[in-house]
């Protein structure tokens, strides 16, 4: 007997990559915590999406005692309910068994023509034997089920790196590095392949989605590098720049000057990406989600946060690129140290769980790296983790600004402010040009109050809030910084500015709010000329 069709307020529960549960109108619904993730999982790959109670709770809590465990189900239920809101009618539960309403909830099974192959329930892991063995027996059903109707599918960007040398004097290395970084910058960001090849030789007939050409002519001075980057089917060129060179050895040996470049180039890629690429390809589609995710995210606004979450969440499903996961899990741990979410437990949980995936899915990808060694040092307390990660990103990729601003943020960790200060100084060079570059000057910001720079610090924290006037993190840093050195008519009014865009600020909150996220000024004791102005 066929199920009723579901109506247009149904839920849908995605199994199919990672899991995840949203309304008709796209709202997420998905609780925190793998627990409630997998018990709906399992009720969705259920026969008639019912089982006992006893049932699941041998799958979740096999190890606990039956009162334990009936109690840890109970809390589960309320953290579902919680989560569904508006839709918690869809969840139904009774004195011997839990169940999903078939009428409202639609379970996602397949997946499009675009997308890349995914696993059932890809990352969840609910820490309990019983449930892992019912998570190996479901994934053989459903590659038994639907592995063989997989469709082929695009595997990602081409991208053809050239390079031309005018002269003999110039070696077709420096230009081929210089493309190649290039390349390798923009498939950290989405799903590419690199080709390499000459303007006018060697590859010259493969055509790529995008083709990065590096011509070098040699002057007096030394040489210069034109570089462009260049859509062939429509000829429109993404992003042009000559760089004056007087060694090569800048080039090969990945100069800040020469990263900024790089890092620049792949920056104006990406952004270009959405509105060159058919749209109907998943890497459009996704790298779209993903620039408008980290616009919403760099702005620590609490709703920007949460939305932010939502579109890399949504980038995923599409193009199923663990950076997408490592980018969820940097927001997730803004939203940590911003104070912005209730359960600060369970939210540590899903930290960890996307730190883990990402790492998982996307092991030598130096961006991945990067973002994740900030996740575990800020969120975890890995020092050890967030340092090794560190140390892997920027042997992957000299160019990275996240790179040398994780390295930095492990040193300073680790109890070396002086080196993190140079480093800090390399990664903020090497972002000069990003759209979020207030990022990198909040952090040397904060690196040159752990040295007793104050007037670097507010320089640094002065240009974050010019480069985004609603940066709350660097407006709290020049609030104790002008009260240090007795501006107080400045530290007044960055503080009313404050107020007025962080609902709940004081002054006294500031202060003596141990939670409140001034860790490297508390420590420094630059809290305490604030307490003037109470």
């Amino acid at each position: 007997m066929s199920l009723p069709a579901p109506d247009p307020a149904s839920v849908r529960v995605n199994v199919i990559g990672p899991f995840s549960v949203t309304a008709a109108d796209g709202t997420d619904l998905t609780p925190l915590g793998a627990k409630p993730q997998a018990l709906i999982a399992m009720l969705a790959l259920s026969p008639g999406m019912r089982r006992p109670r006893r049932w699941l709770e041998d799958k979740l809590w096999s190890t606990s005692p039956e009162k334990q465990a009936g109690a840890s189900l109970r809390q589960a239920l309320v953290k579902i309910r919680g989560a569904f809101g508006d839709w918690s009618d869809a969840l139904e539960a009774e004195r011997t068994a839990i169940g999903l309403d078939p009428t409202r909830v639609q379970v996602i099974l397949r997946q499009n023509d675009y997308e890349m192959p995914r696993e059932l329930l890809e990352g969840l892991d609910a820490r309990d034997p019983e449930f892992d063995e019912w998570l190996r027996d479901e994934r053989t059903r459903h590659e038994n089920r639907h592995g063989n109707a997989a469709l082929h599918r695009p595997a990602g960007l081409t991208l053809m790196c050239r390079t031309q040398v005018r002269t003999e004097a110039m070696p077709s290395l420096v230009g081929e590095v210089l493309a190649e970084r290039i390349g390798d910058a923009i498939s950290e960001q989405v799903r590419a392949w690199r080709h390499a090849g000459t303007t006018d030789g060697v590859g010259a007939e493969i055509v790529g989605d995008l083709d990065i050409s590096c011509d070098m002519i040699e002057t007096a001075e030394g040489g210069r590098v034109y570089v462009r980057i260049l859509h062939p089917a429509t000829r429109r060129i993404l992003y042009s720049r000559l760089i004056e060179v007087d060694d090569v050895q800048e080039i090969l040996g990945a100069s800040a000057r020469v990263s900024a470049i790089v890092f620049e180039a792949a920056d104006w890629a990406l952004t270009a990406l959405p509105a060159t690429l058919d749209r109907a390809r998943p890497e459009a589609q996704a790298t779209d989600l993903q620039r408008r995710a980290l616009t919403r995210m760099f702005s620590f606004q609490p709703g920007a946060l949460r939305e932010a979450d939502a579109l890399l969440a949504q980038a995923h499903e599409i193009e199923g690129n663990g950076i997408y996961t490592a980018w969820r899990s940097l927001a997730r741990t803004i939203q940590l140290i911003e104070l912005l979410e209730p359960d600060r437990e369970a939210l540590i949980d899903e930290i960890q769980e996307l730190n883990y995936s990402a790492l998982s899915e996307a092991p030598n990808n130096a961006l991945v790296l990067a973002l994740l060694s900030q996740v575990r040092i800020m969120a975890l307390g890995d020092a050890a983790g967030g340092v090794d990660l560190a140390e892997r990103s920027v042997e992957r990729n000299a160019s990275s600004g996240f790179g040398w601003l994780s390295l930095s943020v492990s040193r300073m960790l680790a109890g070396e402010p002086s080196q993190a200060m140079a480093l800090s100084l390399r990664a903020r060079e090497i972002a000069r040009y990003s759209p979020f570059r207030h990022w990198w000057d909040l952090y040397h910001c904060i690196t040159c109050v752990a040295n007793d720079h104050s007037e670097l610090a507010i320089e640094a924290a002065e240009a974050a809030v010019r480069q985004a006037p609603f940066f709350r993190p660097a407006y709290r840093h020049l609030v104790a910084l002008y009260a240090q050195q007795g501006r107080f008519d400045r530290a007044i009014k960055i503080a009313e500015r404050l107020e007025r865009i962080e609902p709940g600020f004081t002054l006294d909150r500031l202060v003596n709010d141990d939670t409140y996220p001034v860790r490297t000024l508390r420590t420094k004791g630059l809290l305490d000329p604030v307490r003037a102005m109470l």
